[in-house]
């Protein structure tokens, strides 16, 4: 099976559940996302929780890898 390329710089020392975790993060960072405002499917993440539609201009404050962050489960 080939490797993927966003998976390049992290080798075997890692472990797999460090790079299942980061593929996960990672694909969740490159898809496409639906701007709330025109609902264009060309909102890109300028920075950390900023991300801005190529479209319209439309700039929301958000997630750091996604415009609406899930919150998981809190553990006891």
């Amino acid at each position: 099976m080939p490797r993927s390329k966003s998976l390049r710089g992290l080798g075997a020392k890692y472990g797999g559940t460090l790079r299942k975790r980061y593929s996960n993060i990672y694909r969740t960072l490159k898809a496409k996302k639906e701007c709330p405002s025109c609902s264009n499917m060309r909102l890109r993440r300028v920075s950390s929780g900023i991300w801005k539609c190529a479209s319209c201009g439309y700039t929301v404050a958000g997630g750091a890898y996604d415009v609406s962050p899930v919150k998981t489960q809190q553990r006891k």
